[in-house]
């Protein structure tokens, strides 16, 4: 039993490697991943920002066609006092030129507000490009560290599978598929020490006659929390890797 004990440790160890070397393709994925997340972003507040942009444009000419439209209602107005002929009309006259006055004040007022609009997208755009321009060189380069990185992970991970099916083999069948199963269920971690009666895989404390039963090596327990397999890890070796 000690002898199928040491094989599941190293097997155990092997695939802590493996675990790693996934680990880290995982990370480096989702590294590659938020870049492009954070560029197309930018690129959606950009397009957002055109379209304001372009919608104020053309607001903006409409109120400037709007105005010339009342200018030249206001000249003929103006002209047409001339010859008008009661007091009445007169006055009728002068409102409509005064309504039509305030109507353009308002226009330029709405004229003035849509082009600091407009100037201050111009500004947030032209930093987006900017940035968005920086983003996507540096994701052309994360890309390419990446792909090298994946192809050194790829190499190492073939070596640990073969190392794996090697160590595998040793193992009785039974005891395997039991490993194999904690192995999936317990996030890569099957079998783990216990120091001073305390499981390192889940940090709960066992039973000290289970605690005992590991001392002696004799047979294979598993914790009464987490069901990983135990072994005895002494508090220096534990010591020695955290340091």
């Amino acid at each position: 039993m000690k002898e199928d004990l040491s094989r599941l440790i190293a097997l155990q160890e092997i695939d802590l490697q493996i675990k790693k070397l996934d680990d880290e393709m995982v990370a480096n994925q989702a590294d590659i991943a938020k870049r492009q997340a954070s560029i197309e972003e930018k690129k959606l507040k950009l397009a957002k920002h055109n379209s304001t942009t372009e919608n104020a444009a053309q607001r903006r000419r409409e109120l400037e066609g709007e105005i010339e439209d009342s200018l030249a209602h206001i000249k003929d107005r103006q002209t047409k006092l001339m010859g008008v002929q009661t007091n009445r009309e007169y006055q009728s006259l002068l409102k409509e030129i005064e309504e039509n006055k305030k109507n353009n004040k308002r226009r330029e007022d709405e004229i003035v507000l849509l082009m600091e609009q407009m100037e201050t997208l111009q500004k947030k755009m032209s930093d987006l490009v900017n940035v968005t321009k920086s983003e996507e060189e540096l994701l052309v380069e994360a890309e390419e560290k990446a792909a090298k990185l994946a192809e050194q992970i790829q190499t190492k991970r073939a070596k640990f599978e073969k190392a794996r099916e090697q160590q595998a083999v040793k193992i009785p069948d039974n005891l395997r598929r039991r490993y194999n199963q904690l192995l999936e269920k317990r996030n890569g971690l099957a079998i783990t020490g216990v120091t001073a009666g305390v499981c390192q895989g889940c940090s709960m404390n066992i039973p000290p006659q289970q605690f005992n039963e590991v001392l002696k090596g004799e047979q294979l327990l598993s914790c009464p929390t987490c069901q990983r397999l135990m072994f005895h890890l002494p508090e220096s070796e534990t010591e020695t890797e955290k340091a």
